[in-house]
């Protein structure tokens, strides 16, 4: 196990070598990472974590610097997280796709698939493993969890609280499920299940939710049955929200996008008092709460660069950790209380991702593993932010990624937006699809176009209305800076991306033209109006409005809908078009990729179709992930080849 002295880490980490670049294989980049999860209990003195080999994984628990104490097989299971409750149990929550159609109309539409969620319960005073509500599914559907509220300490023992759908009485129910036993009973009796609900540290109901569809205004009151209104507030969007407890007990946290900035506000629930602004000028990319009692302790701010937390103690470990990797993308993974020991995974211009267990009491940080061991720092192409201006001035950025040890000029380049598409953005680190493209010579570039996060509220709703217009003229904007910068050749550009991203693919040869040699959609939505009629687009739901907003139209017939779906101008496609989908995707269903093949084919265009069977929206699986991959470099390589 290597070490590192926090102190002195920026300086070893700063002297380390580039030798000779040789490209590994890109099933390396495609595969897994081979360590997952990597959780602190709250005591710090335990740590668990999922080990990956292709479709089997392994959940292991040890002592930190001792024996492994609890070891399970978790099968071919896609693990979401895995979470302490005290320092005896942990929690797995892994989803599976079920399929309710069959036949040739189960691929079309979102009603035939869902993504459910089930949770194990580790016992390490038992050494034992089950299912929460195993062998109750005639009375929890299929023992699903759709929300969980986290755990709580009551009586001396650990019960986790969860919301999941009742058979019996057709509506959601809260759960309070005992840890130890397996038991349940439902909190939020004769009530409907039309609230959202926030758990106090004595188990029952301490505030409840309800957003109105007539006012279009979201409330928050008091207890299960109280009529006492904490917070009410206009939200035509449906974008504020309860965030969790505030910073002590008794008090509410309450998120707000509605406005022109985000804002977290927080309330006590009982009494009638103004709320306390918390994170004023600040962009939060994420909370982070205390382990063991929920409460919050501060925020991670520009995508974990730096943060805000309450208490000063903490906050000069956390800043230690981050000067001790300077250089880095630092992730903080978990940490225990008073981030006393954190897990923190390193990536950057020579680092594929590497997971430290940091020592605040000795002041050191010890390597535990490689997130990707097949892939050598000499292996890992640079990455920096590249800013330029849109067509209409406005200011932007986005991730260039180089081939590792080449040449920086004259390079093919491959377009790859990130999905969303609003509110997400890509950052400078170690993007296993983006490097699997710098390992064979070109230039990747990832705009953050209009609509991103991480650039303030006014940027990210200049992406409304702009799905088919300015955000995709953002990413050909940053191609031709790119080529006035002498980096990339305009002739050779390729785009390829997932999800929105796919979109943009589509879009970027059908709605564009000039601008790119191949295009390569994974999981790309081709036909917006299937989209808005699945999803929603009645100006009466708050899903409907943003749907509205997000596309530029005023209902689900607007001409403008055939104006930006790429399934409408197949005809005018210019390049060759690969189209990769995963037939158990939930988001955008496999139907839009068939259509949009089936469209291509007809009007004679150059393309293929590549199924992924039992696979869904993320690539969840190692075998597809490769096959992905390998495909869609293969594809570039045929239409825009490396020199």
């Amino acid at each position: 196990m290597r070490g590192i002295w926090i102190l002195a880490a920026a300086a070893v980490l700063l002297c380390l070598g580039r030798p000779a670049f040789a490209a590994p294989p890109l099933a390396a980049y495609g595969k897994l990472p081979a360590l997952d999860m990597v959780r602190l209990s709250p005591s710090g003195d335990k740590i668990a974590f999922v080990a990956v080999d292709g479709e089997s994984r392994r959940l292991f628990v040890r002592k930190v610097g001792g024996d492994a104490i609890f070891v399970s097989p978790v099968g071919a299971n896609k693990i979401r997280d895995l979470s302490w409750v005290g320092d005896d149990y942990v929690l797995i929550k892994a989803s599976a796709t079920a399929k309710f159609g069959n036949g040739a109309l189960d691929k079309w539409t979102y009603s035939t698939r869902a993504e459910l969620m089930v949770v194990l319960i580790v016992n390490l005073k038992t050494h034992s493993l089950q299912k929460m509500f195993d062998h109750n599914e005639l009375d929890v559907f299929l023992g699903a969890v759709d929300f969980d509220y986290g755990p709580r300490l009551i009586g001396g023992r650990w019960y986790e609280f969860v919301h999941a759908f009742d058979t019996q009485k057709w509506h959601g129910n809260v759960y309070k499920v005992d840890l130890e036993t397996g038991k349940y009973a439902i909190i939020n009796t004769n009530l409907g299940d039309d609230y959202g609900y926030l758990i106090g540290a004595n188990g029952e109901i301490a505030a409840r939710t309800q957003y109105s569809d007539l006012s279009k205004s979201w409330s928050v009151f008091t207890g299960a049955h109280g009529s006492q209104t904490v917070v009410k507030r206009p939200s035509p969007l449906f974008t504020v929200d309860l965030a969790g407890q505030g910073r002590t007990a008794g008090t509410i946290l309450v998120s707000d996008s509605d406005d022109q900035k985000d804002s977290y506000d927080e309330y006590p629930i009982q009494a009638d008092a103004p709320p306390t602004p918390l994170f004023a000028g600040h962009r939060v990319a994420a909370l982070i709460t205390d382990p063991a009692t929920n409460l919050l302790l501060g925020g991670l701010l520009d995508g974990g660069k730096s943060a805000v937390l309450f208490d000063p103690t903490i906050q000069r470990h956390f800043d230690a950790a981050q000067k001790a990797f300077g250089g880095y993308h630092i992730t903080l993974e978990s940490f225990s209380t008073s981030l006393n020991r954190m897990v923190v995974k390193t990536d950057g211009s020579d680092d594929s991702g590497t997971y430290w267990l940091i020592d605040m009491t000795t002041g050191k940080a010890d390597e535990l593993t490689a997130a990707y061991p097949a892939i050598g720092q000499k292996d890992v192409g640079p990455t920096r932010m590249f800013a330029y201006e849109a067509g209409d001035g406005l200011a932007m950025e986005g991730v260039l990624t180089l081939p590792p040890g080449g040449k920086a000029t004259g390079l093919p380049l491959v377009v790859m937006p990130h999905g969303g598409p609003i509110g997400l953005h890509d950052r400078v680190g170690f993007d296993w699809w983006a490097q699997a493209f710098a390992s064979r010579g070109y230039a990747v570039f990832q705009p953050n176009y209009r609509g991103s996060g991480g650039y303030g509220v006014p940027f990210r709703d200049a992406g409304m209305g702009e799905w088919g217009h300015k955000m995709l003229t953002d990413m050909s904007d940053g191609v031709a800076a790119l080529v006035k910068a002498g980096i990339v050749d305009k002739t050779r550009v390729c785009i390829v991306g997932g999800s929105y991203g796919g979109y943009a693919a589509l879009a970027g040869v059908t709605l564009q033209h000039g601008i790119y040699r191949c295009a390569v959609s994974l999981s790309g939505p081709s036909d917006i109006g299937a989209v808005m009629a699945e999803r929603g687009d009645s100006d009466y739901s708050p899903g409907g409005r943003y749907n509205q907003k997000m596309f530029g139209v005023k209902f689900g017939g607007d001409q403008e809908i055939g104006r930006i779906s790429p399934l409408r101008h197949a005809g005018e496609a210019e390049a060759p078009i690969l189209l990769i989908h995963g037939k158990d995707d939930t988001v955008v269903p496999y139907v839009h990729s068939l259509s949009m093949s089936r469209a291509l084919e007809g009007a004679g265009k150059t393309m293929q179709l590549l199924t992924l069977d039992g696979e869904d929206h993320w690539l969840s699986r190692e075998t597809t992930r490769v096959q992905t991959l390998e495909a869609s470099v293969a594809w570039v390589q045929k239409y825009n080849p490396a020199p």
